[in-house]
Order: structure tokens, then C-alpha cells, then sequence
């Protein structure tokens, strides 16, 4: 180990993109010396493998702040990420239909009302966006006109890049192995290669955020899922399309690079129970029939394009399906930051920045608190307005 990685003003266990977040936003504050540690590679398991959708669709105050202020971050993002993040902003269209028009208008009037720039489509306008489409079933559409996607490897990494300068050093390949706290107090992170000192750590493991929990005593309620992605090859003469998300036949697509498509299922959300150290990374025959069905009766066009293939990664879940985020009671400098699988890369960014002031001893611009460790025990879960197993 070197030397300059045996103490560090702050140690943050993750390097997905909450943890490259937490670490850029500590450095770039000025905080000091910031150890990104990562047992693998940067971005390697779950935000790798993200559709990596840039969108505000939210129905909760916080998760609308944070994904309006995530918007900004990407449209700037070589001052504010660190680099071109390959964000496209090519268009979000949310499909409603009968029996989730009350959603949808629910959705809508909170975006508006949260200033974003969002419309409601007829069934004839979505036509005339997304000829491909079959508008079956189809009641009207919601377009956010900024939204789009980006490139998830690439964000993350200029993340951690750009905030070398400031005092962040990355750890690939170096795993975190326990906790040392003296008293309430963390004042130290075993590694594979030694002990740093510190007395801030941030948890930003993901699936493995319940084990670094563990080291202190903390008991997460935490699920995991596999979640698989196919890619498609784009029909010659294919309209070019917005990212597509249908909550009623539950399933998302989007363009990727020039010639590929890519497809999930979407929420409402079947969790496909799977251990984090022993998830199958291939697309199994199953899932994928399951993912073209839904694709193939939105876009009948697609029934004909050559299958190229796709892979699966891990989701972790909280009870609420929304991110633990703040400090944990009785404890002095441990912060958890992980759990947002299904939207934790648009909003690892703004949660970072909030979460540095927070770590900092300020007041972010937008509350965290809602996100807290303790919510669950309080009674204070957050919801969706399309229900159970949802981010909204």
C-alpha cells in the first residue's frame, strides 16, 4: 500500500456511481484526501449495466428535485461531471393508458408544478413523435422534450478523473474488509492492502452495502434482483425514437449508439431473487422472450430485427425501493449512500452533492431527510403513485 493511502480525510466503500459521486463532490468541496475504494472495476456491476435514462418522471418532492437537478447536471456536465458524460437528449415519452391515467395525470401535474418542462401528447401527437409505435391500448403521452439518456462507464469515470486534482484517489481492484470505530466514532476502514485512518466513511457498496453495514452492527432490510437488458438491431429506415417507457405493458427501450436498441421490463417491477456474488451475467431464454414480447406488440417492427444479444446485473432493493441516504443514529462519521437500483444513476450525482453538504456540516439545497436510514422505523416510507414496486 502506499503511503499516501494509509490515512484519508474521508474513505467511501463503492465505486458505482453513488460512490464515484460522494468522492468527487467531497474532493471537489475541498474536504482533502478522499480514498475511493472499488473491489472490482469502476462502475463494473450494476451502474455499468444501467439503461442509464435521464428523466424527471417522479411523483415524490425529493426524487422530482433530485431528478430536475440531475437534468441540469448532464445538460453541463463538463462543468459539472467532470466530462462529456455521452448524454443525448433525445426525448422522454411516457405511454398512459385507461387504467393508469390517474398516475399519469398525477405525474404530470407534479412535474409542471416543480417547473419542468413536460407535455401531455394525444394519441395522435405520439404518432406523429414515434411513427414505429403501435398505439394500441395507448390513452395518451407524456413528453419531457430535455430528458434523454447517457453513457453510465463514461460518467462515472470522469467523475472520479476530473477530481484527481482535488485529492481523490481512486482504489481499483482494492476491496474494504471491515470498520474500525473507537467508540461511536469511525475512525478507521480495513482494506486487502491495510488499514487507512479516517473518521468519515461513506457506504456506497451496493449490493454489498448490507455486509459493510454489518461491520458496525447495522442490519439493512436490502433485496436483490437480477435484471437482464437484450439489444436488437435497428431496422434500415427505422424512425428514430425518443427513450420509450410503457408502464402498462412494463417495458422501456431506448436507442443505443447508431445501430442497437436496447429493452428492459419495467416497472412494476417482479423481482428475480439472485445472489450478489453469484449472478449470471447472460441473458437467459426466458427473460429474453418475456422482454420481446411486450417490445415486439409496442414496436411489431422490431419482431423482424436480428437479436444481438444482452446480458444481466443486479438490482438492490429497500423496502421502499428508494435509496438509504444520511447518517446512522448513534453513530459519528459512518453515511450510508446506496439502494436506488432502477434510478440510482440519474440521481447519484445531485444525492452526492446534497449528501457532501450534509457530511460538511451545511444545509443542502435539497433535503435529504426523507431518504434516512430510519424512515422505515418511523413509519415514514416513501411511495409511488403507480404503486408497489416502483421508484416514483
Amino acid at each position: 500500500m502506499t503511503a499516501a493511502a494509509k490515512t484519508a480525510d474521508a474513505v467511501v466503500i463503492g465505486g458505482g456511481i453513488m460512490g464515484a459521486s460522494a468522492a468527487h463532490f467531497l474532493a471537489k468541496r475541498g474536504f482533502g484526501r478522499v480514498v475511493l475504494l472499488e473491489k472490482g472495476r469502476l462502475a463494473g456491476v450494476s451502474t455499468g449495466h444501467s439503461a442509464a435514462i435521464v428523466r424527471t418522471y417522479y411523483s415524490n418532492p425529493i426524487t422530482l428535485e433530485l431528478a430536475k437537478r440531475a437534468l441540469h447536471m448532464f445538460e453541463n456536465d463538463r462543468d459539472l461531471l467532470g466530462g462529456d458524460c455521452g448524454f443525448r437528449p433525445i426525448g422522454f415519452l411516457l405511454l398512459i393508458g385507461e387504467r393508469l391515467r390517474a398516475a399519469g395525470e398525477h405525474i404530470l401535474e407534479s412535474e409542471q408544478r416543480h417547473g419542468l418542462q413536460v407535455a401531455r401528447l394525444a394519441a395522435e401527437e405520439v404518432a406523429e413523435l414515434a411513427p414505429p409505435l403501435s398505439l394500441d391500448g395507448v390513452s395518451y403521452g407524456i413528453l419531457e422534450p430535455r430528458s434523454g439518456y447517457a453513457d453510465p462507464t463514461r460518467t462515472t469515470e470522469n467523475l472520479v478523473a476530473a477530481a484527481r486534482p482535488w485529492g481523490l484517489e481512486p482504489r481499483a481492484g482494492v476491496a474494504a474488509t471491515g470498520i474500525r470505530l473507537h467508540g461511536n466514532q469511525a475512525v478507521a476502514v480495513e482494506t486487502e492492502d491495510g488499514t487507512i485512518s479516517t473518521n468519515v466513511v461513506v457506504n456506497a457498496a451496493g449490493p454489498w452495502a448490507g455486509q459493510v453495514g454489518s461491520w458496525l452492527g447495522l442490519k439493512y432490510s436490502l433485496r436483490w434482483s437480477r435484471e437482464s437488458d437484450l439489444f436488437v438491431e435497428k431496422p434500415a429506415d427505422f424512425d428514430e425514437l425518443p427513450v420509450v417507457s410503457d408502464p402498462g405493458l412494463r417495458v422501456y427501450l431506448r436507442p443505443f449508439g447508431e445501430d442497437r436498441i436496447i429493452a428492459g421490463l419495467g416497472a412494476p417491477k417482479d423481482i428475480e431473487p439472485v445472489d450478489p456474488d453469484d449472478c449470471d451475467p447472460g441473458l437467459d431464454p426466458e427473460m429474453r422472450e418475456r422482454i420481446e414480447r411486450p417490445l415486439f406488440e409496442r414496436i411489431p417492427a422490431l419482431s423482424r430485427a436480428r437479436h444481438l444479444g444482452g446480458y444481466a446485473s443486479l438490482y438492490t432493493i429497500t423496502d421502499d425501493w428508494h435509496p438509504i441516504v444520511g447518517p446512522a443514529s448513534g453513530l459519528d462519521g459512518y453515511y450510508a449512500f446506496f439502494g436506488g437500483s432502477g434510478h440510482g444513476f440519474k440521481l447519484g450525482p445531485p444525492i452526492g452533492e446534497a449528501l457532501t453538504d450534509v457530511i460538511c456540516g451545511e444545509t443542502p439545497e435539497i433535503d435529504l431527510t426523507p431518504f434516512r436510514p430510519g424512515r422505515f422505523i418511523d413509519g415514514e416510507p416513501l411511495t409511488s403513485a403507480w404503486g408497489e414496486g416502483n421508484r416514483g
